[in-house]
């Protein structure tokens, strides 16, 4: 028997050989886990007991920049990578060690991990196969690493197990959190996912705008200012000092970052017969030694800029949801400004982008390897309306569109902000790169989210429209200003409905999670759902907040805040309310479809026309 596949009505391939190269290149290789990050971040930790939560958190951070191992792969122009392998992930110990412990020594990693899956064919049966034949090890359930390297990462966790995140924050909420019981029946049951300590952090937008208008260098003057006019006034301003010279700590770091590519793109260049490749590798160390430090002059040095802002931001922290915003506002004057890039230049340079951004990989406990399929939710955000209410969408939406279109990359996906007024051109190009089959863009209401920001938030109208992005798959945010903390895990709305049909009692392992209660109408069961789903709601979040206080303590992000509004002004880090909105919109729901179906399902067969009982 034969099976026929239809053709998808838009296709696409790279434009140029070197990003088709690119391309290839990721597709071909394995998924490595890279122990370096977390080696030199732990080589610091055990020298810098003593000082102060915020600077010792920079100071680990940044002594870890300065000495990571610079990659620049063949046919690469941007660079700057997370992990010294094309797709790598960072180890986060200092967030989670126990499950990789729990992993090592074969022992269950959580209550979830029995509701994962995890595919078995394609690129983890060639991992696997390729871990046989090389003599590798196998975590969870798809990254290679060495035997050493294992053995390594094992001490490093051991060191991690009673200061990690979690760790501490299990301390925290399991003793003082009064309805802790829930919590474990709830994961016990399924109706809570994981604990999310491996990767709490996303739906998160930095800002870039400030990043590549002033430059590293002109952020360092200020806070050096800051610092030399401070004066102590109470006890709360007292903190200030601390943050700012963590931000100064994290901003000299990352410039050394930026200075170790050039370095190696200079010693590449040295070794290559190549004189074209020479050529650009000599341009490479230029841009890397021109930006962050300083404001770039063309959109060359924009997108390296940008580039280097994001991917600095991505390693300090465990991130789900950290997304790239508004890409085509941001990078749009650096475009319009220079005279030497042509669009097809410019859809090039995104190809790139976006294959960089696809290397990204993160590596968590089972189940949420199962959960997210290492999909990290990059969320690129186009079109829209400014500040002024005017169609947002320019030559870079279209580029943007285009680059995707030819390459079909997993990251980072894209979405409209729509309204009525953006051009046909532009939404046209966007349905065109949804017939590629590749399920983006996804098309939100722009309107709708400025109405509910102006309530939430009281931000002004130009303000909220401006800055209007997407944190992570469907989270809305304000790029630049908002708290980026924000993801508990997900709350099984099927799992509810099941508890309240069965009297509050778990059918499968018949814990009695609820106080019995039998509907004898359906107004008295969609009541006892949504008493249910209120309550169980209300525990996750009070629960997610001990795991933040926790936060504060072991991991908060500096580097991150530097880029969000007013963290300087105010003198304070996210985790102590620096950003403009602070707010964690964050509950994740599943089977609300499911649950709306069969309540209707329910009220229909049992209580409209009675062709059965509700027992």
């Amino acid at each position: 028997m034969s099976c026929c596949f239809t053709p998808r009505e838009v296709s696409g391939s790279p434009s140029t050989g070197r990003t088709a190269n690119l391309k290839r290149q990721y597709l071909d290789a394995p998924l490595m886990v890279d122990i370096e990050y977390i080696r030199l971040l732990t080589e610091s930790h055990r020298c810098t007991d003593g000082m102060e939560t915020l600077e010792r958190r920079a100071e680990d951070h940044a002594y870890a920049l300065e000495r990571m191992t610079p990659v620049i792969h063949e046919h690469e122009t941007i660079v700057g990578h997370k992990t010294r392998y094309v797709r790598g992930a960072v180890l986060y110990a200092n967030y989670a060690a126990g499950p990789f412990l729990r992993e090592m020594r074969k022992q269950e990693q959580d209550a979830q991990q029995k509701h994962a899956e995890q595919g078995t064919g394609g690129g983890i049966a060639e991992a696997l196969a390729r871990a046989k034949e090389q003599g590798l090890t196998i975590l969870s359930g798809k990254f290679l690493l060495s035997p050493a390297d294992l053995e390594e990462f094992r001490g490093l966790c051991e060191y991690w197990e009673d200061k990690c995140l979690m760790e501490v924050a299990d301390r925290l909420w399991t003793k003082e959190f009064p309805e802790a019981h829930r919590i474990h029946t709830g994961w016990t049951i399924g109706l809570y996912t994981a604990p999310h300590d491996p990767c709490p952090e996303g739906r998160l937008v930095l800002d870039y705008e400030t990043a590549l208008q002033r430059g590293y260098l002109d952020l360092l003057r200020e806070l050096d200012d800051r610092i030399l006019s401070f004066r102590p006034g109470s006890i709360e301003s007292a903190a200030s000092l601390h943050f700012w010279r963590a931000a100064r700590r994290s901003l000299q770091g990352a410039l050394a970052f930026a200075e170790r590519y050039a370095r190696e793109a200079e010693r590449v260049a040295r070794g290559c017969d190549d004189p074209v490749r020479r050529d650009e590798l000599l341009r490479i160390a230029e841009t890397c030694r021109r930006v962050p430090a300083h404001p770039p002059r063309t959109f060359r040095e924009a997108v390296q800029a940008y580039w280097f802002t994001y991917l600095l931001g991505h390693l300090e922290g465990s991130h789900l949801g950290y997304s790239p915003g508004r890409l085509d506002q941001v990078l749009f004057p650096y475009y319009q400004g220079d005279s030497t890039i042509s669009f097809d230049a410019a859809v090039e340079l995104f190809e790139e982008l976006f294959v960089k951004m696809t290397r990204i990989e993160y590596c968590a406990s089972m189940s949420w390897q199962g959960l997210g399929h290492g999909n990290l939710f990059q969320n690129c955000i186009l079109g829209g309306v400014d500040e002024h209410g005017q169609p947002a969408d320019n030559e870079l939406s279209i580029a943007i569109l285009q680059a995707q279109i030819n390459m079909q990359m997993t990251q980072p996906t894209l979405s409209v902000w729509y309204d009525d007024s953006l051009s046909e051109r532009f939404l046209s190009k966007a349905a065109e790169c949804v017939k590629t089959g590749v399920g983006y863009p996804a098309f939100f209401n722009q309107k709708t989210y400025v109405e509910h920001e102006r309530a939430v938030s009281g931000l002004p109208l130009e303000t909220i429209r401006k800055h209007a992005a997407m944190g992570g798959c469907t989270e809305p945010t304000l790029q630049g200003m908002a708290y980026g903390v924000v993801q508990a895990g997900f709350v099984n709305h099927g799992k509810l409905l099941d508890l309240t049909f069965h009297d509050g009692l778990d059918p499968v392992t018949g814990t009695q999670v609820f106080p019995p209660r039998s509907p004898v109408s359906y107004d008295d069961l969609e009541a006892s759902y949504v008493d249910k789903m209120h309550s169980a709601v209300r525990v996750w979040q009070q629960y997610w907040n001990y795991v933040m206080a926790a936060h504060r303590q072991t991991v908060p992000l500096v580097f991150c805040s530097v880029f969000v509004r007013d963290c300087i002004g105010r003198g304070k880090c996210m985790d102590d309310g620096g950003a403009l909105v602070n707010g964690t919109p964050t509950t994740l729901s599943s089977g609300m479809v499911n649950v709306a179906n069969s309540l209707r399902a329910a009220r229909k067969l049992c209580f409209e026309d009675r062709a059965c009982t509700f027992d």
